[in-house]
């Protein structure tokens, strides 16, 4: 017989044993293989999706607040082999059924027929004026379907931002019906989103010539989508190749009465980056037009004389000196003002969120000037929609409260007659100091005739980068299937997850081996004795086990397929939490199969060959008469010092955290839980051997349950771990749950003490706070407001699984959040403990200091604080975010704050307010929801309580915990099988002794109570061990206010998992006093 058909014989001889072995060798090769296929599948489903959202869509051009030609798409498709669509997105709120259902932050995108080049369908040519095709998810939140009609309320676009001075915020969004043409699926397109995330937006695509007129534009884009190319650096070589200065919103014009040229801009307010490349020019004069709420002579009562809401303009400083004005005729003839007079100008200085401030500055009359000559100028007047364009001084409508009943007849008719020719002018050094604002320093740029012409105009402006004006060129497949591919590792979670149950299947095909091996101890001596070499004995046994391990692995590879497919049925709906999403596919890729039978089956004979050589260490005439060996003495000394060294470890760490330490590390409570854990293991197995080597006492029904659990101290240990890792995991799992409406409006809580968070599709452009706008807009006294500003980014929250480089930004006073929320990192340097205001920090090198939650910082981000986010700002410069300070989890997660004065720097044309923070009292808390929504509604507000915003984040944390739940629990269930398996063998094992008790008199209730009393006591020690390190490991969360977990829940487990498994020693202890091989033993004895 060759070796290997003794060993073929042998597996075969062997078959029951060896497929228990088998099974275990299967369930871990599952769950090892499972979790790294759904890894695979998730990264996957991940770039999937990033394919239906794009479509052909390689890279985007976009801008800041701008809108361009949309003939710019054309221009640069003619000269290139790229596909190029204009779209211009906006948001909107979309309501059927007068309002009964409702979508808010539904992506509005104008498009024409190029789209179908990105869609890759016809399903949006030949859309109609007032036709539109909508996403299936929008048509199911409005319950419609093709032919139904929709009202949208669009946020209007402008070329001028919303903030600017002097601009109308009466008109916030425009609404239009739109009638239902088609329904576009996921793979028409109908996810459409620039965004790195798995969720689905809610789209509506209409015509952008439609869209355009709604927004009282022509022609204009904010979106190039681009089909193809080889790189960004290609897009933009042809943006600055093609780019005209109409693209930035610039006009060259003939102006003024002495045949002066200008530049002006569509956006009123010229971008200093445009006046560095014209004002340097020679010849070049910068102009600043304002308008001023009066100008005023005289101070005593009958002396005051007043002309309210006029323009004022520049001339040069070397014209005019700081403090001198120049005025025309009519001026002086309304006011009696002559050269030498003190005149004074009133006007407002608008703040953040259009907070105004009337400032008054005197000037001394230096010239009067007549209203034909050079000064007389209606063309250095500013475009501001709703000033400008009015027919009457009635119709003005400013962005600034106008008292109309100041306006006389005469003024009247000289806004007929001069419309908005300046009635005065100051240097431009002074009117700088005195109107500069973020959006721009100067309203036009003057040439004087001859100066200058359009051939020159465009060649200078063809040498600004696009960049410089807040064009940008993202790669965003690239982009994408980056952060899909880096997103959360479901290969590392799920196998974390399932540890547990990895560990427990190890541990019992491990126990199955042993026994089987211990059945043939006869056979190892035998062949031993037959001249067999220990190294030829262990290779017989290791090949027998390793054509066990295959087939054990090759049937958990199929098991792992099954595996997957459960859990990602529970993914797409029980767990949808951690997902987000239910178009989850599963991805079999050769590589993990074979990965994960290769581990599995490393593993595997690893154990196999621990087992044979431990066995092999002893004599062959020892190992047939079943003696065990003493383990060496230094080897016992060893685990004794660890066991030691671990537990006083494990106290010291509690200590220094409860008494040295301010907030407490839960990562060290649970390290100190595992070394508690260790210790104590380490302790039984001692105490095992211990009491082995001891005489026995006197006889009693307890000795003999003592004497036969340490008689094989491996098994007794075993079952110790198994149960002992089942319930520190189960438990330290539970309590690590949290409720979040435990102490929800405390301060330092993740809510910061607020009622509400609240966001808008259209920003909120003025101070809720500021009584006088309460009053116009009927709001109570009963809240208070904080305000953030938002540059939209990608989602940084647990809710994306993608892994994200540019997180959306807020900005916010920091002194409004002082004395709020908790930090795990707090800023260095924060001084007189105010941590926020280390927000208002002058940039140290041009790094702007940010805050965020340390889980999106870890996790969302991928770094530490200290670590720097690059961002592009307005004006195509770097911004540099670094990252100060780390929150412990909040309502702010998936967000960068920083400072409103270093937000407004880098994005001055953010126009208002679309975060929400509100607090007041927590009983009048409907009232102030009902208030809230019915004022802001049309602005698309969307609120939420903040301690279910902050539980909508804790449910992805606490969905991890049930899945580490259930597969825990599986894995005590194969912890009780382990015991069960144990059980039985030793039964079967002491058939005879048991036999003999039965012949000498002991009735079967008492050898029920020794065997039962042996298997009781030690799933009750791996019980209380766990228990035990596990209410270490989870001391801060069952001491904090949100804890989800009760003592009562606590003791429920604990019971459950000692009659689970008392149920099954009672039932197998019973079995096998009636079993027949017993009776037939009595019979031998």
């Amino acid at each position: 017989m060759t070796r290997f058909q003794f060993i073929i014989k042998s597996f075969l001889h062997y078959l029951k044993a060896n497929l228990l072995v088998a099974l275990g060798v299967a369930i871990s090769t599952a769950v090892l293989t499972g979790g790294l296929i759904i890894g695979d599948s998730i990264t996957f489903s991940l770039e999937q999706i990033t394919n239906l959202r794009l479509g052909r869509t390689a890279y985007v051009v976009s801008t800041a607040g701008r809108y361009f030609r949309q003939g710019l798409a054309q221009d640069m498709e003619n000269s290139s082999r790229l596909e190029i669509a204009p779209a211009l997105i906006s948001e909107a709120v979309a309501l059927t059924g007068g309002g009964a259902h409702r979508a808010n932050r539904v992506q509005v995108i104008g498009i024409d027929n190029s789209f179908e080049k990105i869609a890759q369908t016809n399903i949006y040519s030949g859309l109609k004026r007032n036709e539109a095709v909508i996403s299936e998810n929008l048509a199911a939140r409005l319950s419609v379907s093709a032919g139904d009609n929709i009202l949208l309320r669009i946020k209007k676009a402008r070329l001028i931002p919303l903030n600017a001075p002097f601009v109308s915020d009466e008109e916030s969004s425009v609404a239009v019906n739109i009638t239902v043409k088609a329904i576009a699926t996921k793979d028409e397109l109908g996810r459409f989103s620039l965004k790195n995330s798995q969720t689905a937006p809610f789209n509506v695509f209409m015509p952008i010539r439609h869209l355009n007129r709604l927004m009282g534009f022509e022609r204009k884009a904010n979106k190039l989508l681009i089909a193809g190319g080889v790189n960004s650096a290609e897009i933009q070589s042809l943006l600055q190749k093609h780019w005209k200065p109409g693209d930035a919103n610039l006009i060259f014009r003939q102006a003024g009465v002495a045949g002066e040229v200008e530049v002006l801009s569509e956006r009123v307010f010229i971008e200093n980056r445009v006046y560095e490349a014209y004002g340097a020019l020679p010849g070049a004069r910068g102009v600043l037009t304002y308008f001023v709420n009066g100008i005023e002579k005289g101070n005593g009562p009958g002396e005051k004389k007043e002309a309210p809401y006029s323009f004022v303009s520049t001339v040069s400083e070397n014209e005019l000196s700081p403090d001198g004005i120049i005025i025309n005729q009519w001026l002086s003839d309304d006011l009696g003002a002559k050269t030498g007079d003190t005149l004074r100008l009133k006007y407002f200085v608008i703040g953040p969120l259009r907070q105004l401030k009337e400032e008054t500055t005197p000037f001394v009359v230096k010239k009067v000037v007549g209203m034909h000559s050079r000064y007389a100028d209606k063309t250095l007047m500013p475009f501001f929609p709703g000033l400008s364009d009015a027919g009457h001084c009635s119709e003005w409508e400013a962005g600034v409260p106008i008292d109309l009943g100041k306006v006389r007849s005469k003024d009247e008719d000289y806004w007929d007659e001069y419309k908005g020719t300046p009635k005065a002018f100051i240097s431009i050094k002074t009117a700088l100091g005195l109107w500069s604002n973020r959006f721009g320093d100067y309203t036009s740029i003057r040439f004087d005739k001859g100066g200058f012409d359009k051939a020159e105009f465009e060649k200078i402006f063809a040498g600004i980068p696009p960049s410089a004006l807040g064009f940008s060129v993202a790669a965003v497949k690239d982009e994408g299937r980056l952060a899909a591919q880096n997103g959360v590792d479901f290969s590392q979670l799920f196998i974390g997850l399932s540890f547990f149950l990895l560990v427990a299947a190890i541990l019992l095909a491990w126990l199955l081996f042993l026994l089987n091996l211990e059945t043939r101890f006869s056979q190892i001596g035998t062949l031993s004795t037959l001249g067999f070499t220990s190294k030829q004995v262990k290779s017989i046994f290791l090949a027998e086990g390793a054509f066990v391990s295959i087939a054990g692995s090759l049937i958990g590879l199929v098991l792992a397929v099954s595996y997957t497919q459960i859990v990602f049925n529970y993914l797409n709906s029980l767990w949808y939490d951690i997902v987000r999403t239910n178009i989850l596919e599963i991805k079999l890729l050769p590589k993990t199969l074979f990965t994960g039978f290769l581990i599995s089956n490393l593993i595997t004979i690893l154990v196999i060959n621990f087992s044979i050589r431990k066995k092999l260490k002893q004599q062959a005439a020892d190992i047939q008469k079943k003696i065990t060996t003493e383990e060496k003495k230094w080897v016992a000394r060893v685990k004794w010092v660890a066991a030691i060294l671990s537990l006083f470890s494990a106290i010291i760490i509690v200590f220094s955290q409860l008494i040295f330490s301010d907030s407490q590390n839960p990562s060290l409570f649970f390290m100190s839980g595992g070394l508690m854990l260790f210790s104590l293991l380490l302790f039984s197995g001692r105490i095992l051997q211990y009491v082995a080597g001891r005489k026995a006492p006197q006889l009693s029904i307890l000795g003999l349950s003592i004497r036969n659990t340490v008689r094989n101290r491996n098994r007794s240990l075993t079952i110790i771990i198994l149960f002992a890792l089942g319930t520190f995991l189960v438990i330290s799992t539970g309590a690590n749950r949290q409720d979040m409406f435990a102490d929800a409006y405390e301060k330092a809580s993740g809510t910061g003490g607020f009622l509400y968070f609240a966001e808008t599709t259209m920003p909120i452009p003025f101070n809720m706070n500021d009584k006088a706008k309460r009053v116009e807009e009927g709001l109570s006294e009963d809240f208070s407001v904080v305000q953030l500003r938002k540059v939209e980014g990608d989602d940084a929250s647990c809710l994306n699984l993608n892994r994200v480089s540019n997180p959306t930004i807020l900005g916010v006073n920091p002194g409004e959040l002082e004395g709020r929320f908790s930090f795990v990192k707090s800023p260095p340097g924060q001084g007189q403990g105010k941590p926020w205001q280390s927000l208002n920090q002058e940039p140290d090198g041009g790094v702007v200091p940010a805050i965020a939650d340390q889980t999106v910082i870890l996790w969302g981000l991928g770094k530490k604080v200290g670590d720097t986010l690059n961002y592009l700002n307005e004006t195509g410069d770097t911004l540099r975010l670094k990252l100060i300070g780390g929150l412990d989890p909040s309502i702010f997660q998936g967000y960068v704050i920083i400072g409103n004065n270093h937000f407004l720097e880098n994005f001055p044309t953010s126009s208002g307010s679309s975060v929400f923070l509100i607090d007041g009292d927590p009983e009048k808390s409907e009232k102030i929801a009902k208030e809230l929504y019915l004022n802001f509604r049309d602005y698309g507000w969307e609120m939420a309580p903040a301690p279910q915003r902050l539980a909508e984040f804790y449910s992805v944390t606490n969905t991890y915990l049930s899945i580490f739940l259930a597969l825990g629990a599986l894995g005590l269930a194969l912890g009780t099988i382990g015991l069960a398996i144990v059980l039985a063998r030793s039964m079967l094992e002491r058939k005879n002794e048991i036999a003999l008790m039965k012949a000498v008199g002991f009735p079967d209730r008492k050898i029920f109570n020794v065997v039962a009393r042996e298997y009781t006591g030690l799933l009750s020690t791996g019980v209380l061990i766990g228990l035990l390190a596990a209410i270490l490991a989870t001391l801060p969360s069952l001491t904090s206010a949100n804890t989800g977990i009760s003592v009562n829940t606590i003791l429920a487990i604990v019971l459950a998992i000692l009659a689970n498994g008392f149920i099954w020693v009672v039932l197998l202890t019973s079995l096998s006093l009636k079993n027949k091989k017993l009776i037939l033993a009595l019979k031998n004895e």
